[in-house]
């Protein structure tokens, strides 16, 4: 008989549990009866039983105790005639040591509950702690993009600011262009303001389509002499004020579609805007 793997087979923990029936249980109090170390090992299991009851904080009834104490007095003149070879062998008295209704399996079933609901609530902690990170962080970017945001409406502020200063400081003209009568964008709108003095020329987009990017605005000051370009306009560039170049003359200003960077010469088929000036 191989007294150790017998220990470490689970059935001796399954017995002072009360998960055997009733043939199993006598097989092992007759292996306690036979072999010493079975009977220690018992022993040791049912003082951590006691030591997990005591730290739980839960005394077994005086009851339970009476009775587990009154089976080992009632085992132990057993043990003691087979250890003495002149006796006769004694009758083998059934003791039901451990009864069916063990005290100590509702702690074991408590213990294991308590187990899951702390990995539940450890589960549902980390969750919420990852949730709330990276809501966090999600708000940190949508707060730089914000600020990029502001900064960068900041700054086209202070260009208007700068621009209406300008022209309020100045003795401009409005010359508004429009496309309505044009075949390329009837809906087009833009104004310039010339200053004849300084001959400064601002413009201010109000409606202009999109170009592909082989293609530009240019902006026209028709005189005498013709049409001179004054610089390229920038269509998504709404609702501010761009300097142009100077207007020596003008009787009017006009936009026409140019390639990439404009032309030397305007393409009068593309024409988009055109304003005279009273």
């Amino acid at each position: 008989m191989d007294i150790q793997n017998y220990i470490s087979s689970g059935k001796l923990e399954l017995f002072v549990l009360g998960d055997l029936n009733e043939t199993e249980q006598q097989e092992v109090l007759s292996m306690a009866r036979k072999y010493p170390e079975i009977q220690q090992e018992i022993d040791a299991i049912e003082a951590a039983m006691f030591a997990f009851d005591k730290a739980s904080g839960k005394n077994p009834s005086p009851a339970v105790k009476d009775k587990i104490f009154a089976s080992l007095e009632a085992a132990g003149p057993v043990m003691e005639q087979e250890d003495s070879p002149a006796q006769a062998e004694p009758v083998e008295k059934e003791v039901n040591l451990y009864p069916g209704i063990n005290p100590w399996k509702p702690f074991a079933v408590a213990a294991s509950l308590t187990a899951l609901l702390a990995i539940g609530a450890a589960a549902y902690f980390a969750y919420s702690y990852f949730d709330a990170e990276e809501r966090y962080a999600i708000a940190l970017q949508q707060n730089a993009i914000l600020a990029d945001d502001i900064q960068s409406n900041q700054v086209k502020l202070n260009e208007l600011d700068q621009s209406m200063e300008r022209l309020l400081s100045g003795n401009f003209e409005r010359v508004p262009m429009k496309g309505e009568g044009l075949p390329m964008q009837e809906d087009a709108l833009v104004d310039v303001f010339w200053d004849r003095e300084s001959r400064e020329v601002l413009l201010s987009v109000n409606q202009l389509a999109d170009l592909d990017e082989n293609s530009d605005y240019q902006l026209w000051a028709i005189g005498a002499d013709g049409p001179v370009g004054i610089g390229l306009v920038n269509a998504a560039e709404k609702l501010n004020l761009q300097a142009m170049q100077e207007a020596v003359e003008a009787q009017a200003f006009a936009i026409t579609i140019e390639p990439k960077g404009g032309s030397e010469s305007p393409t009068l088929e593309k024409l988009v805007v055109l304003g005279e000036i009273s």
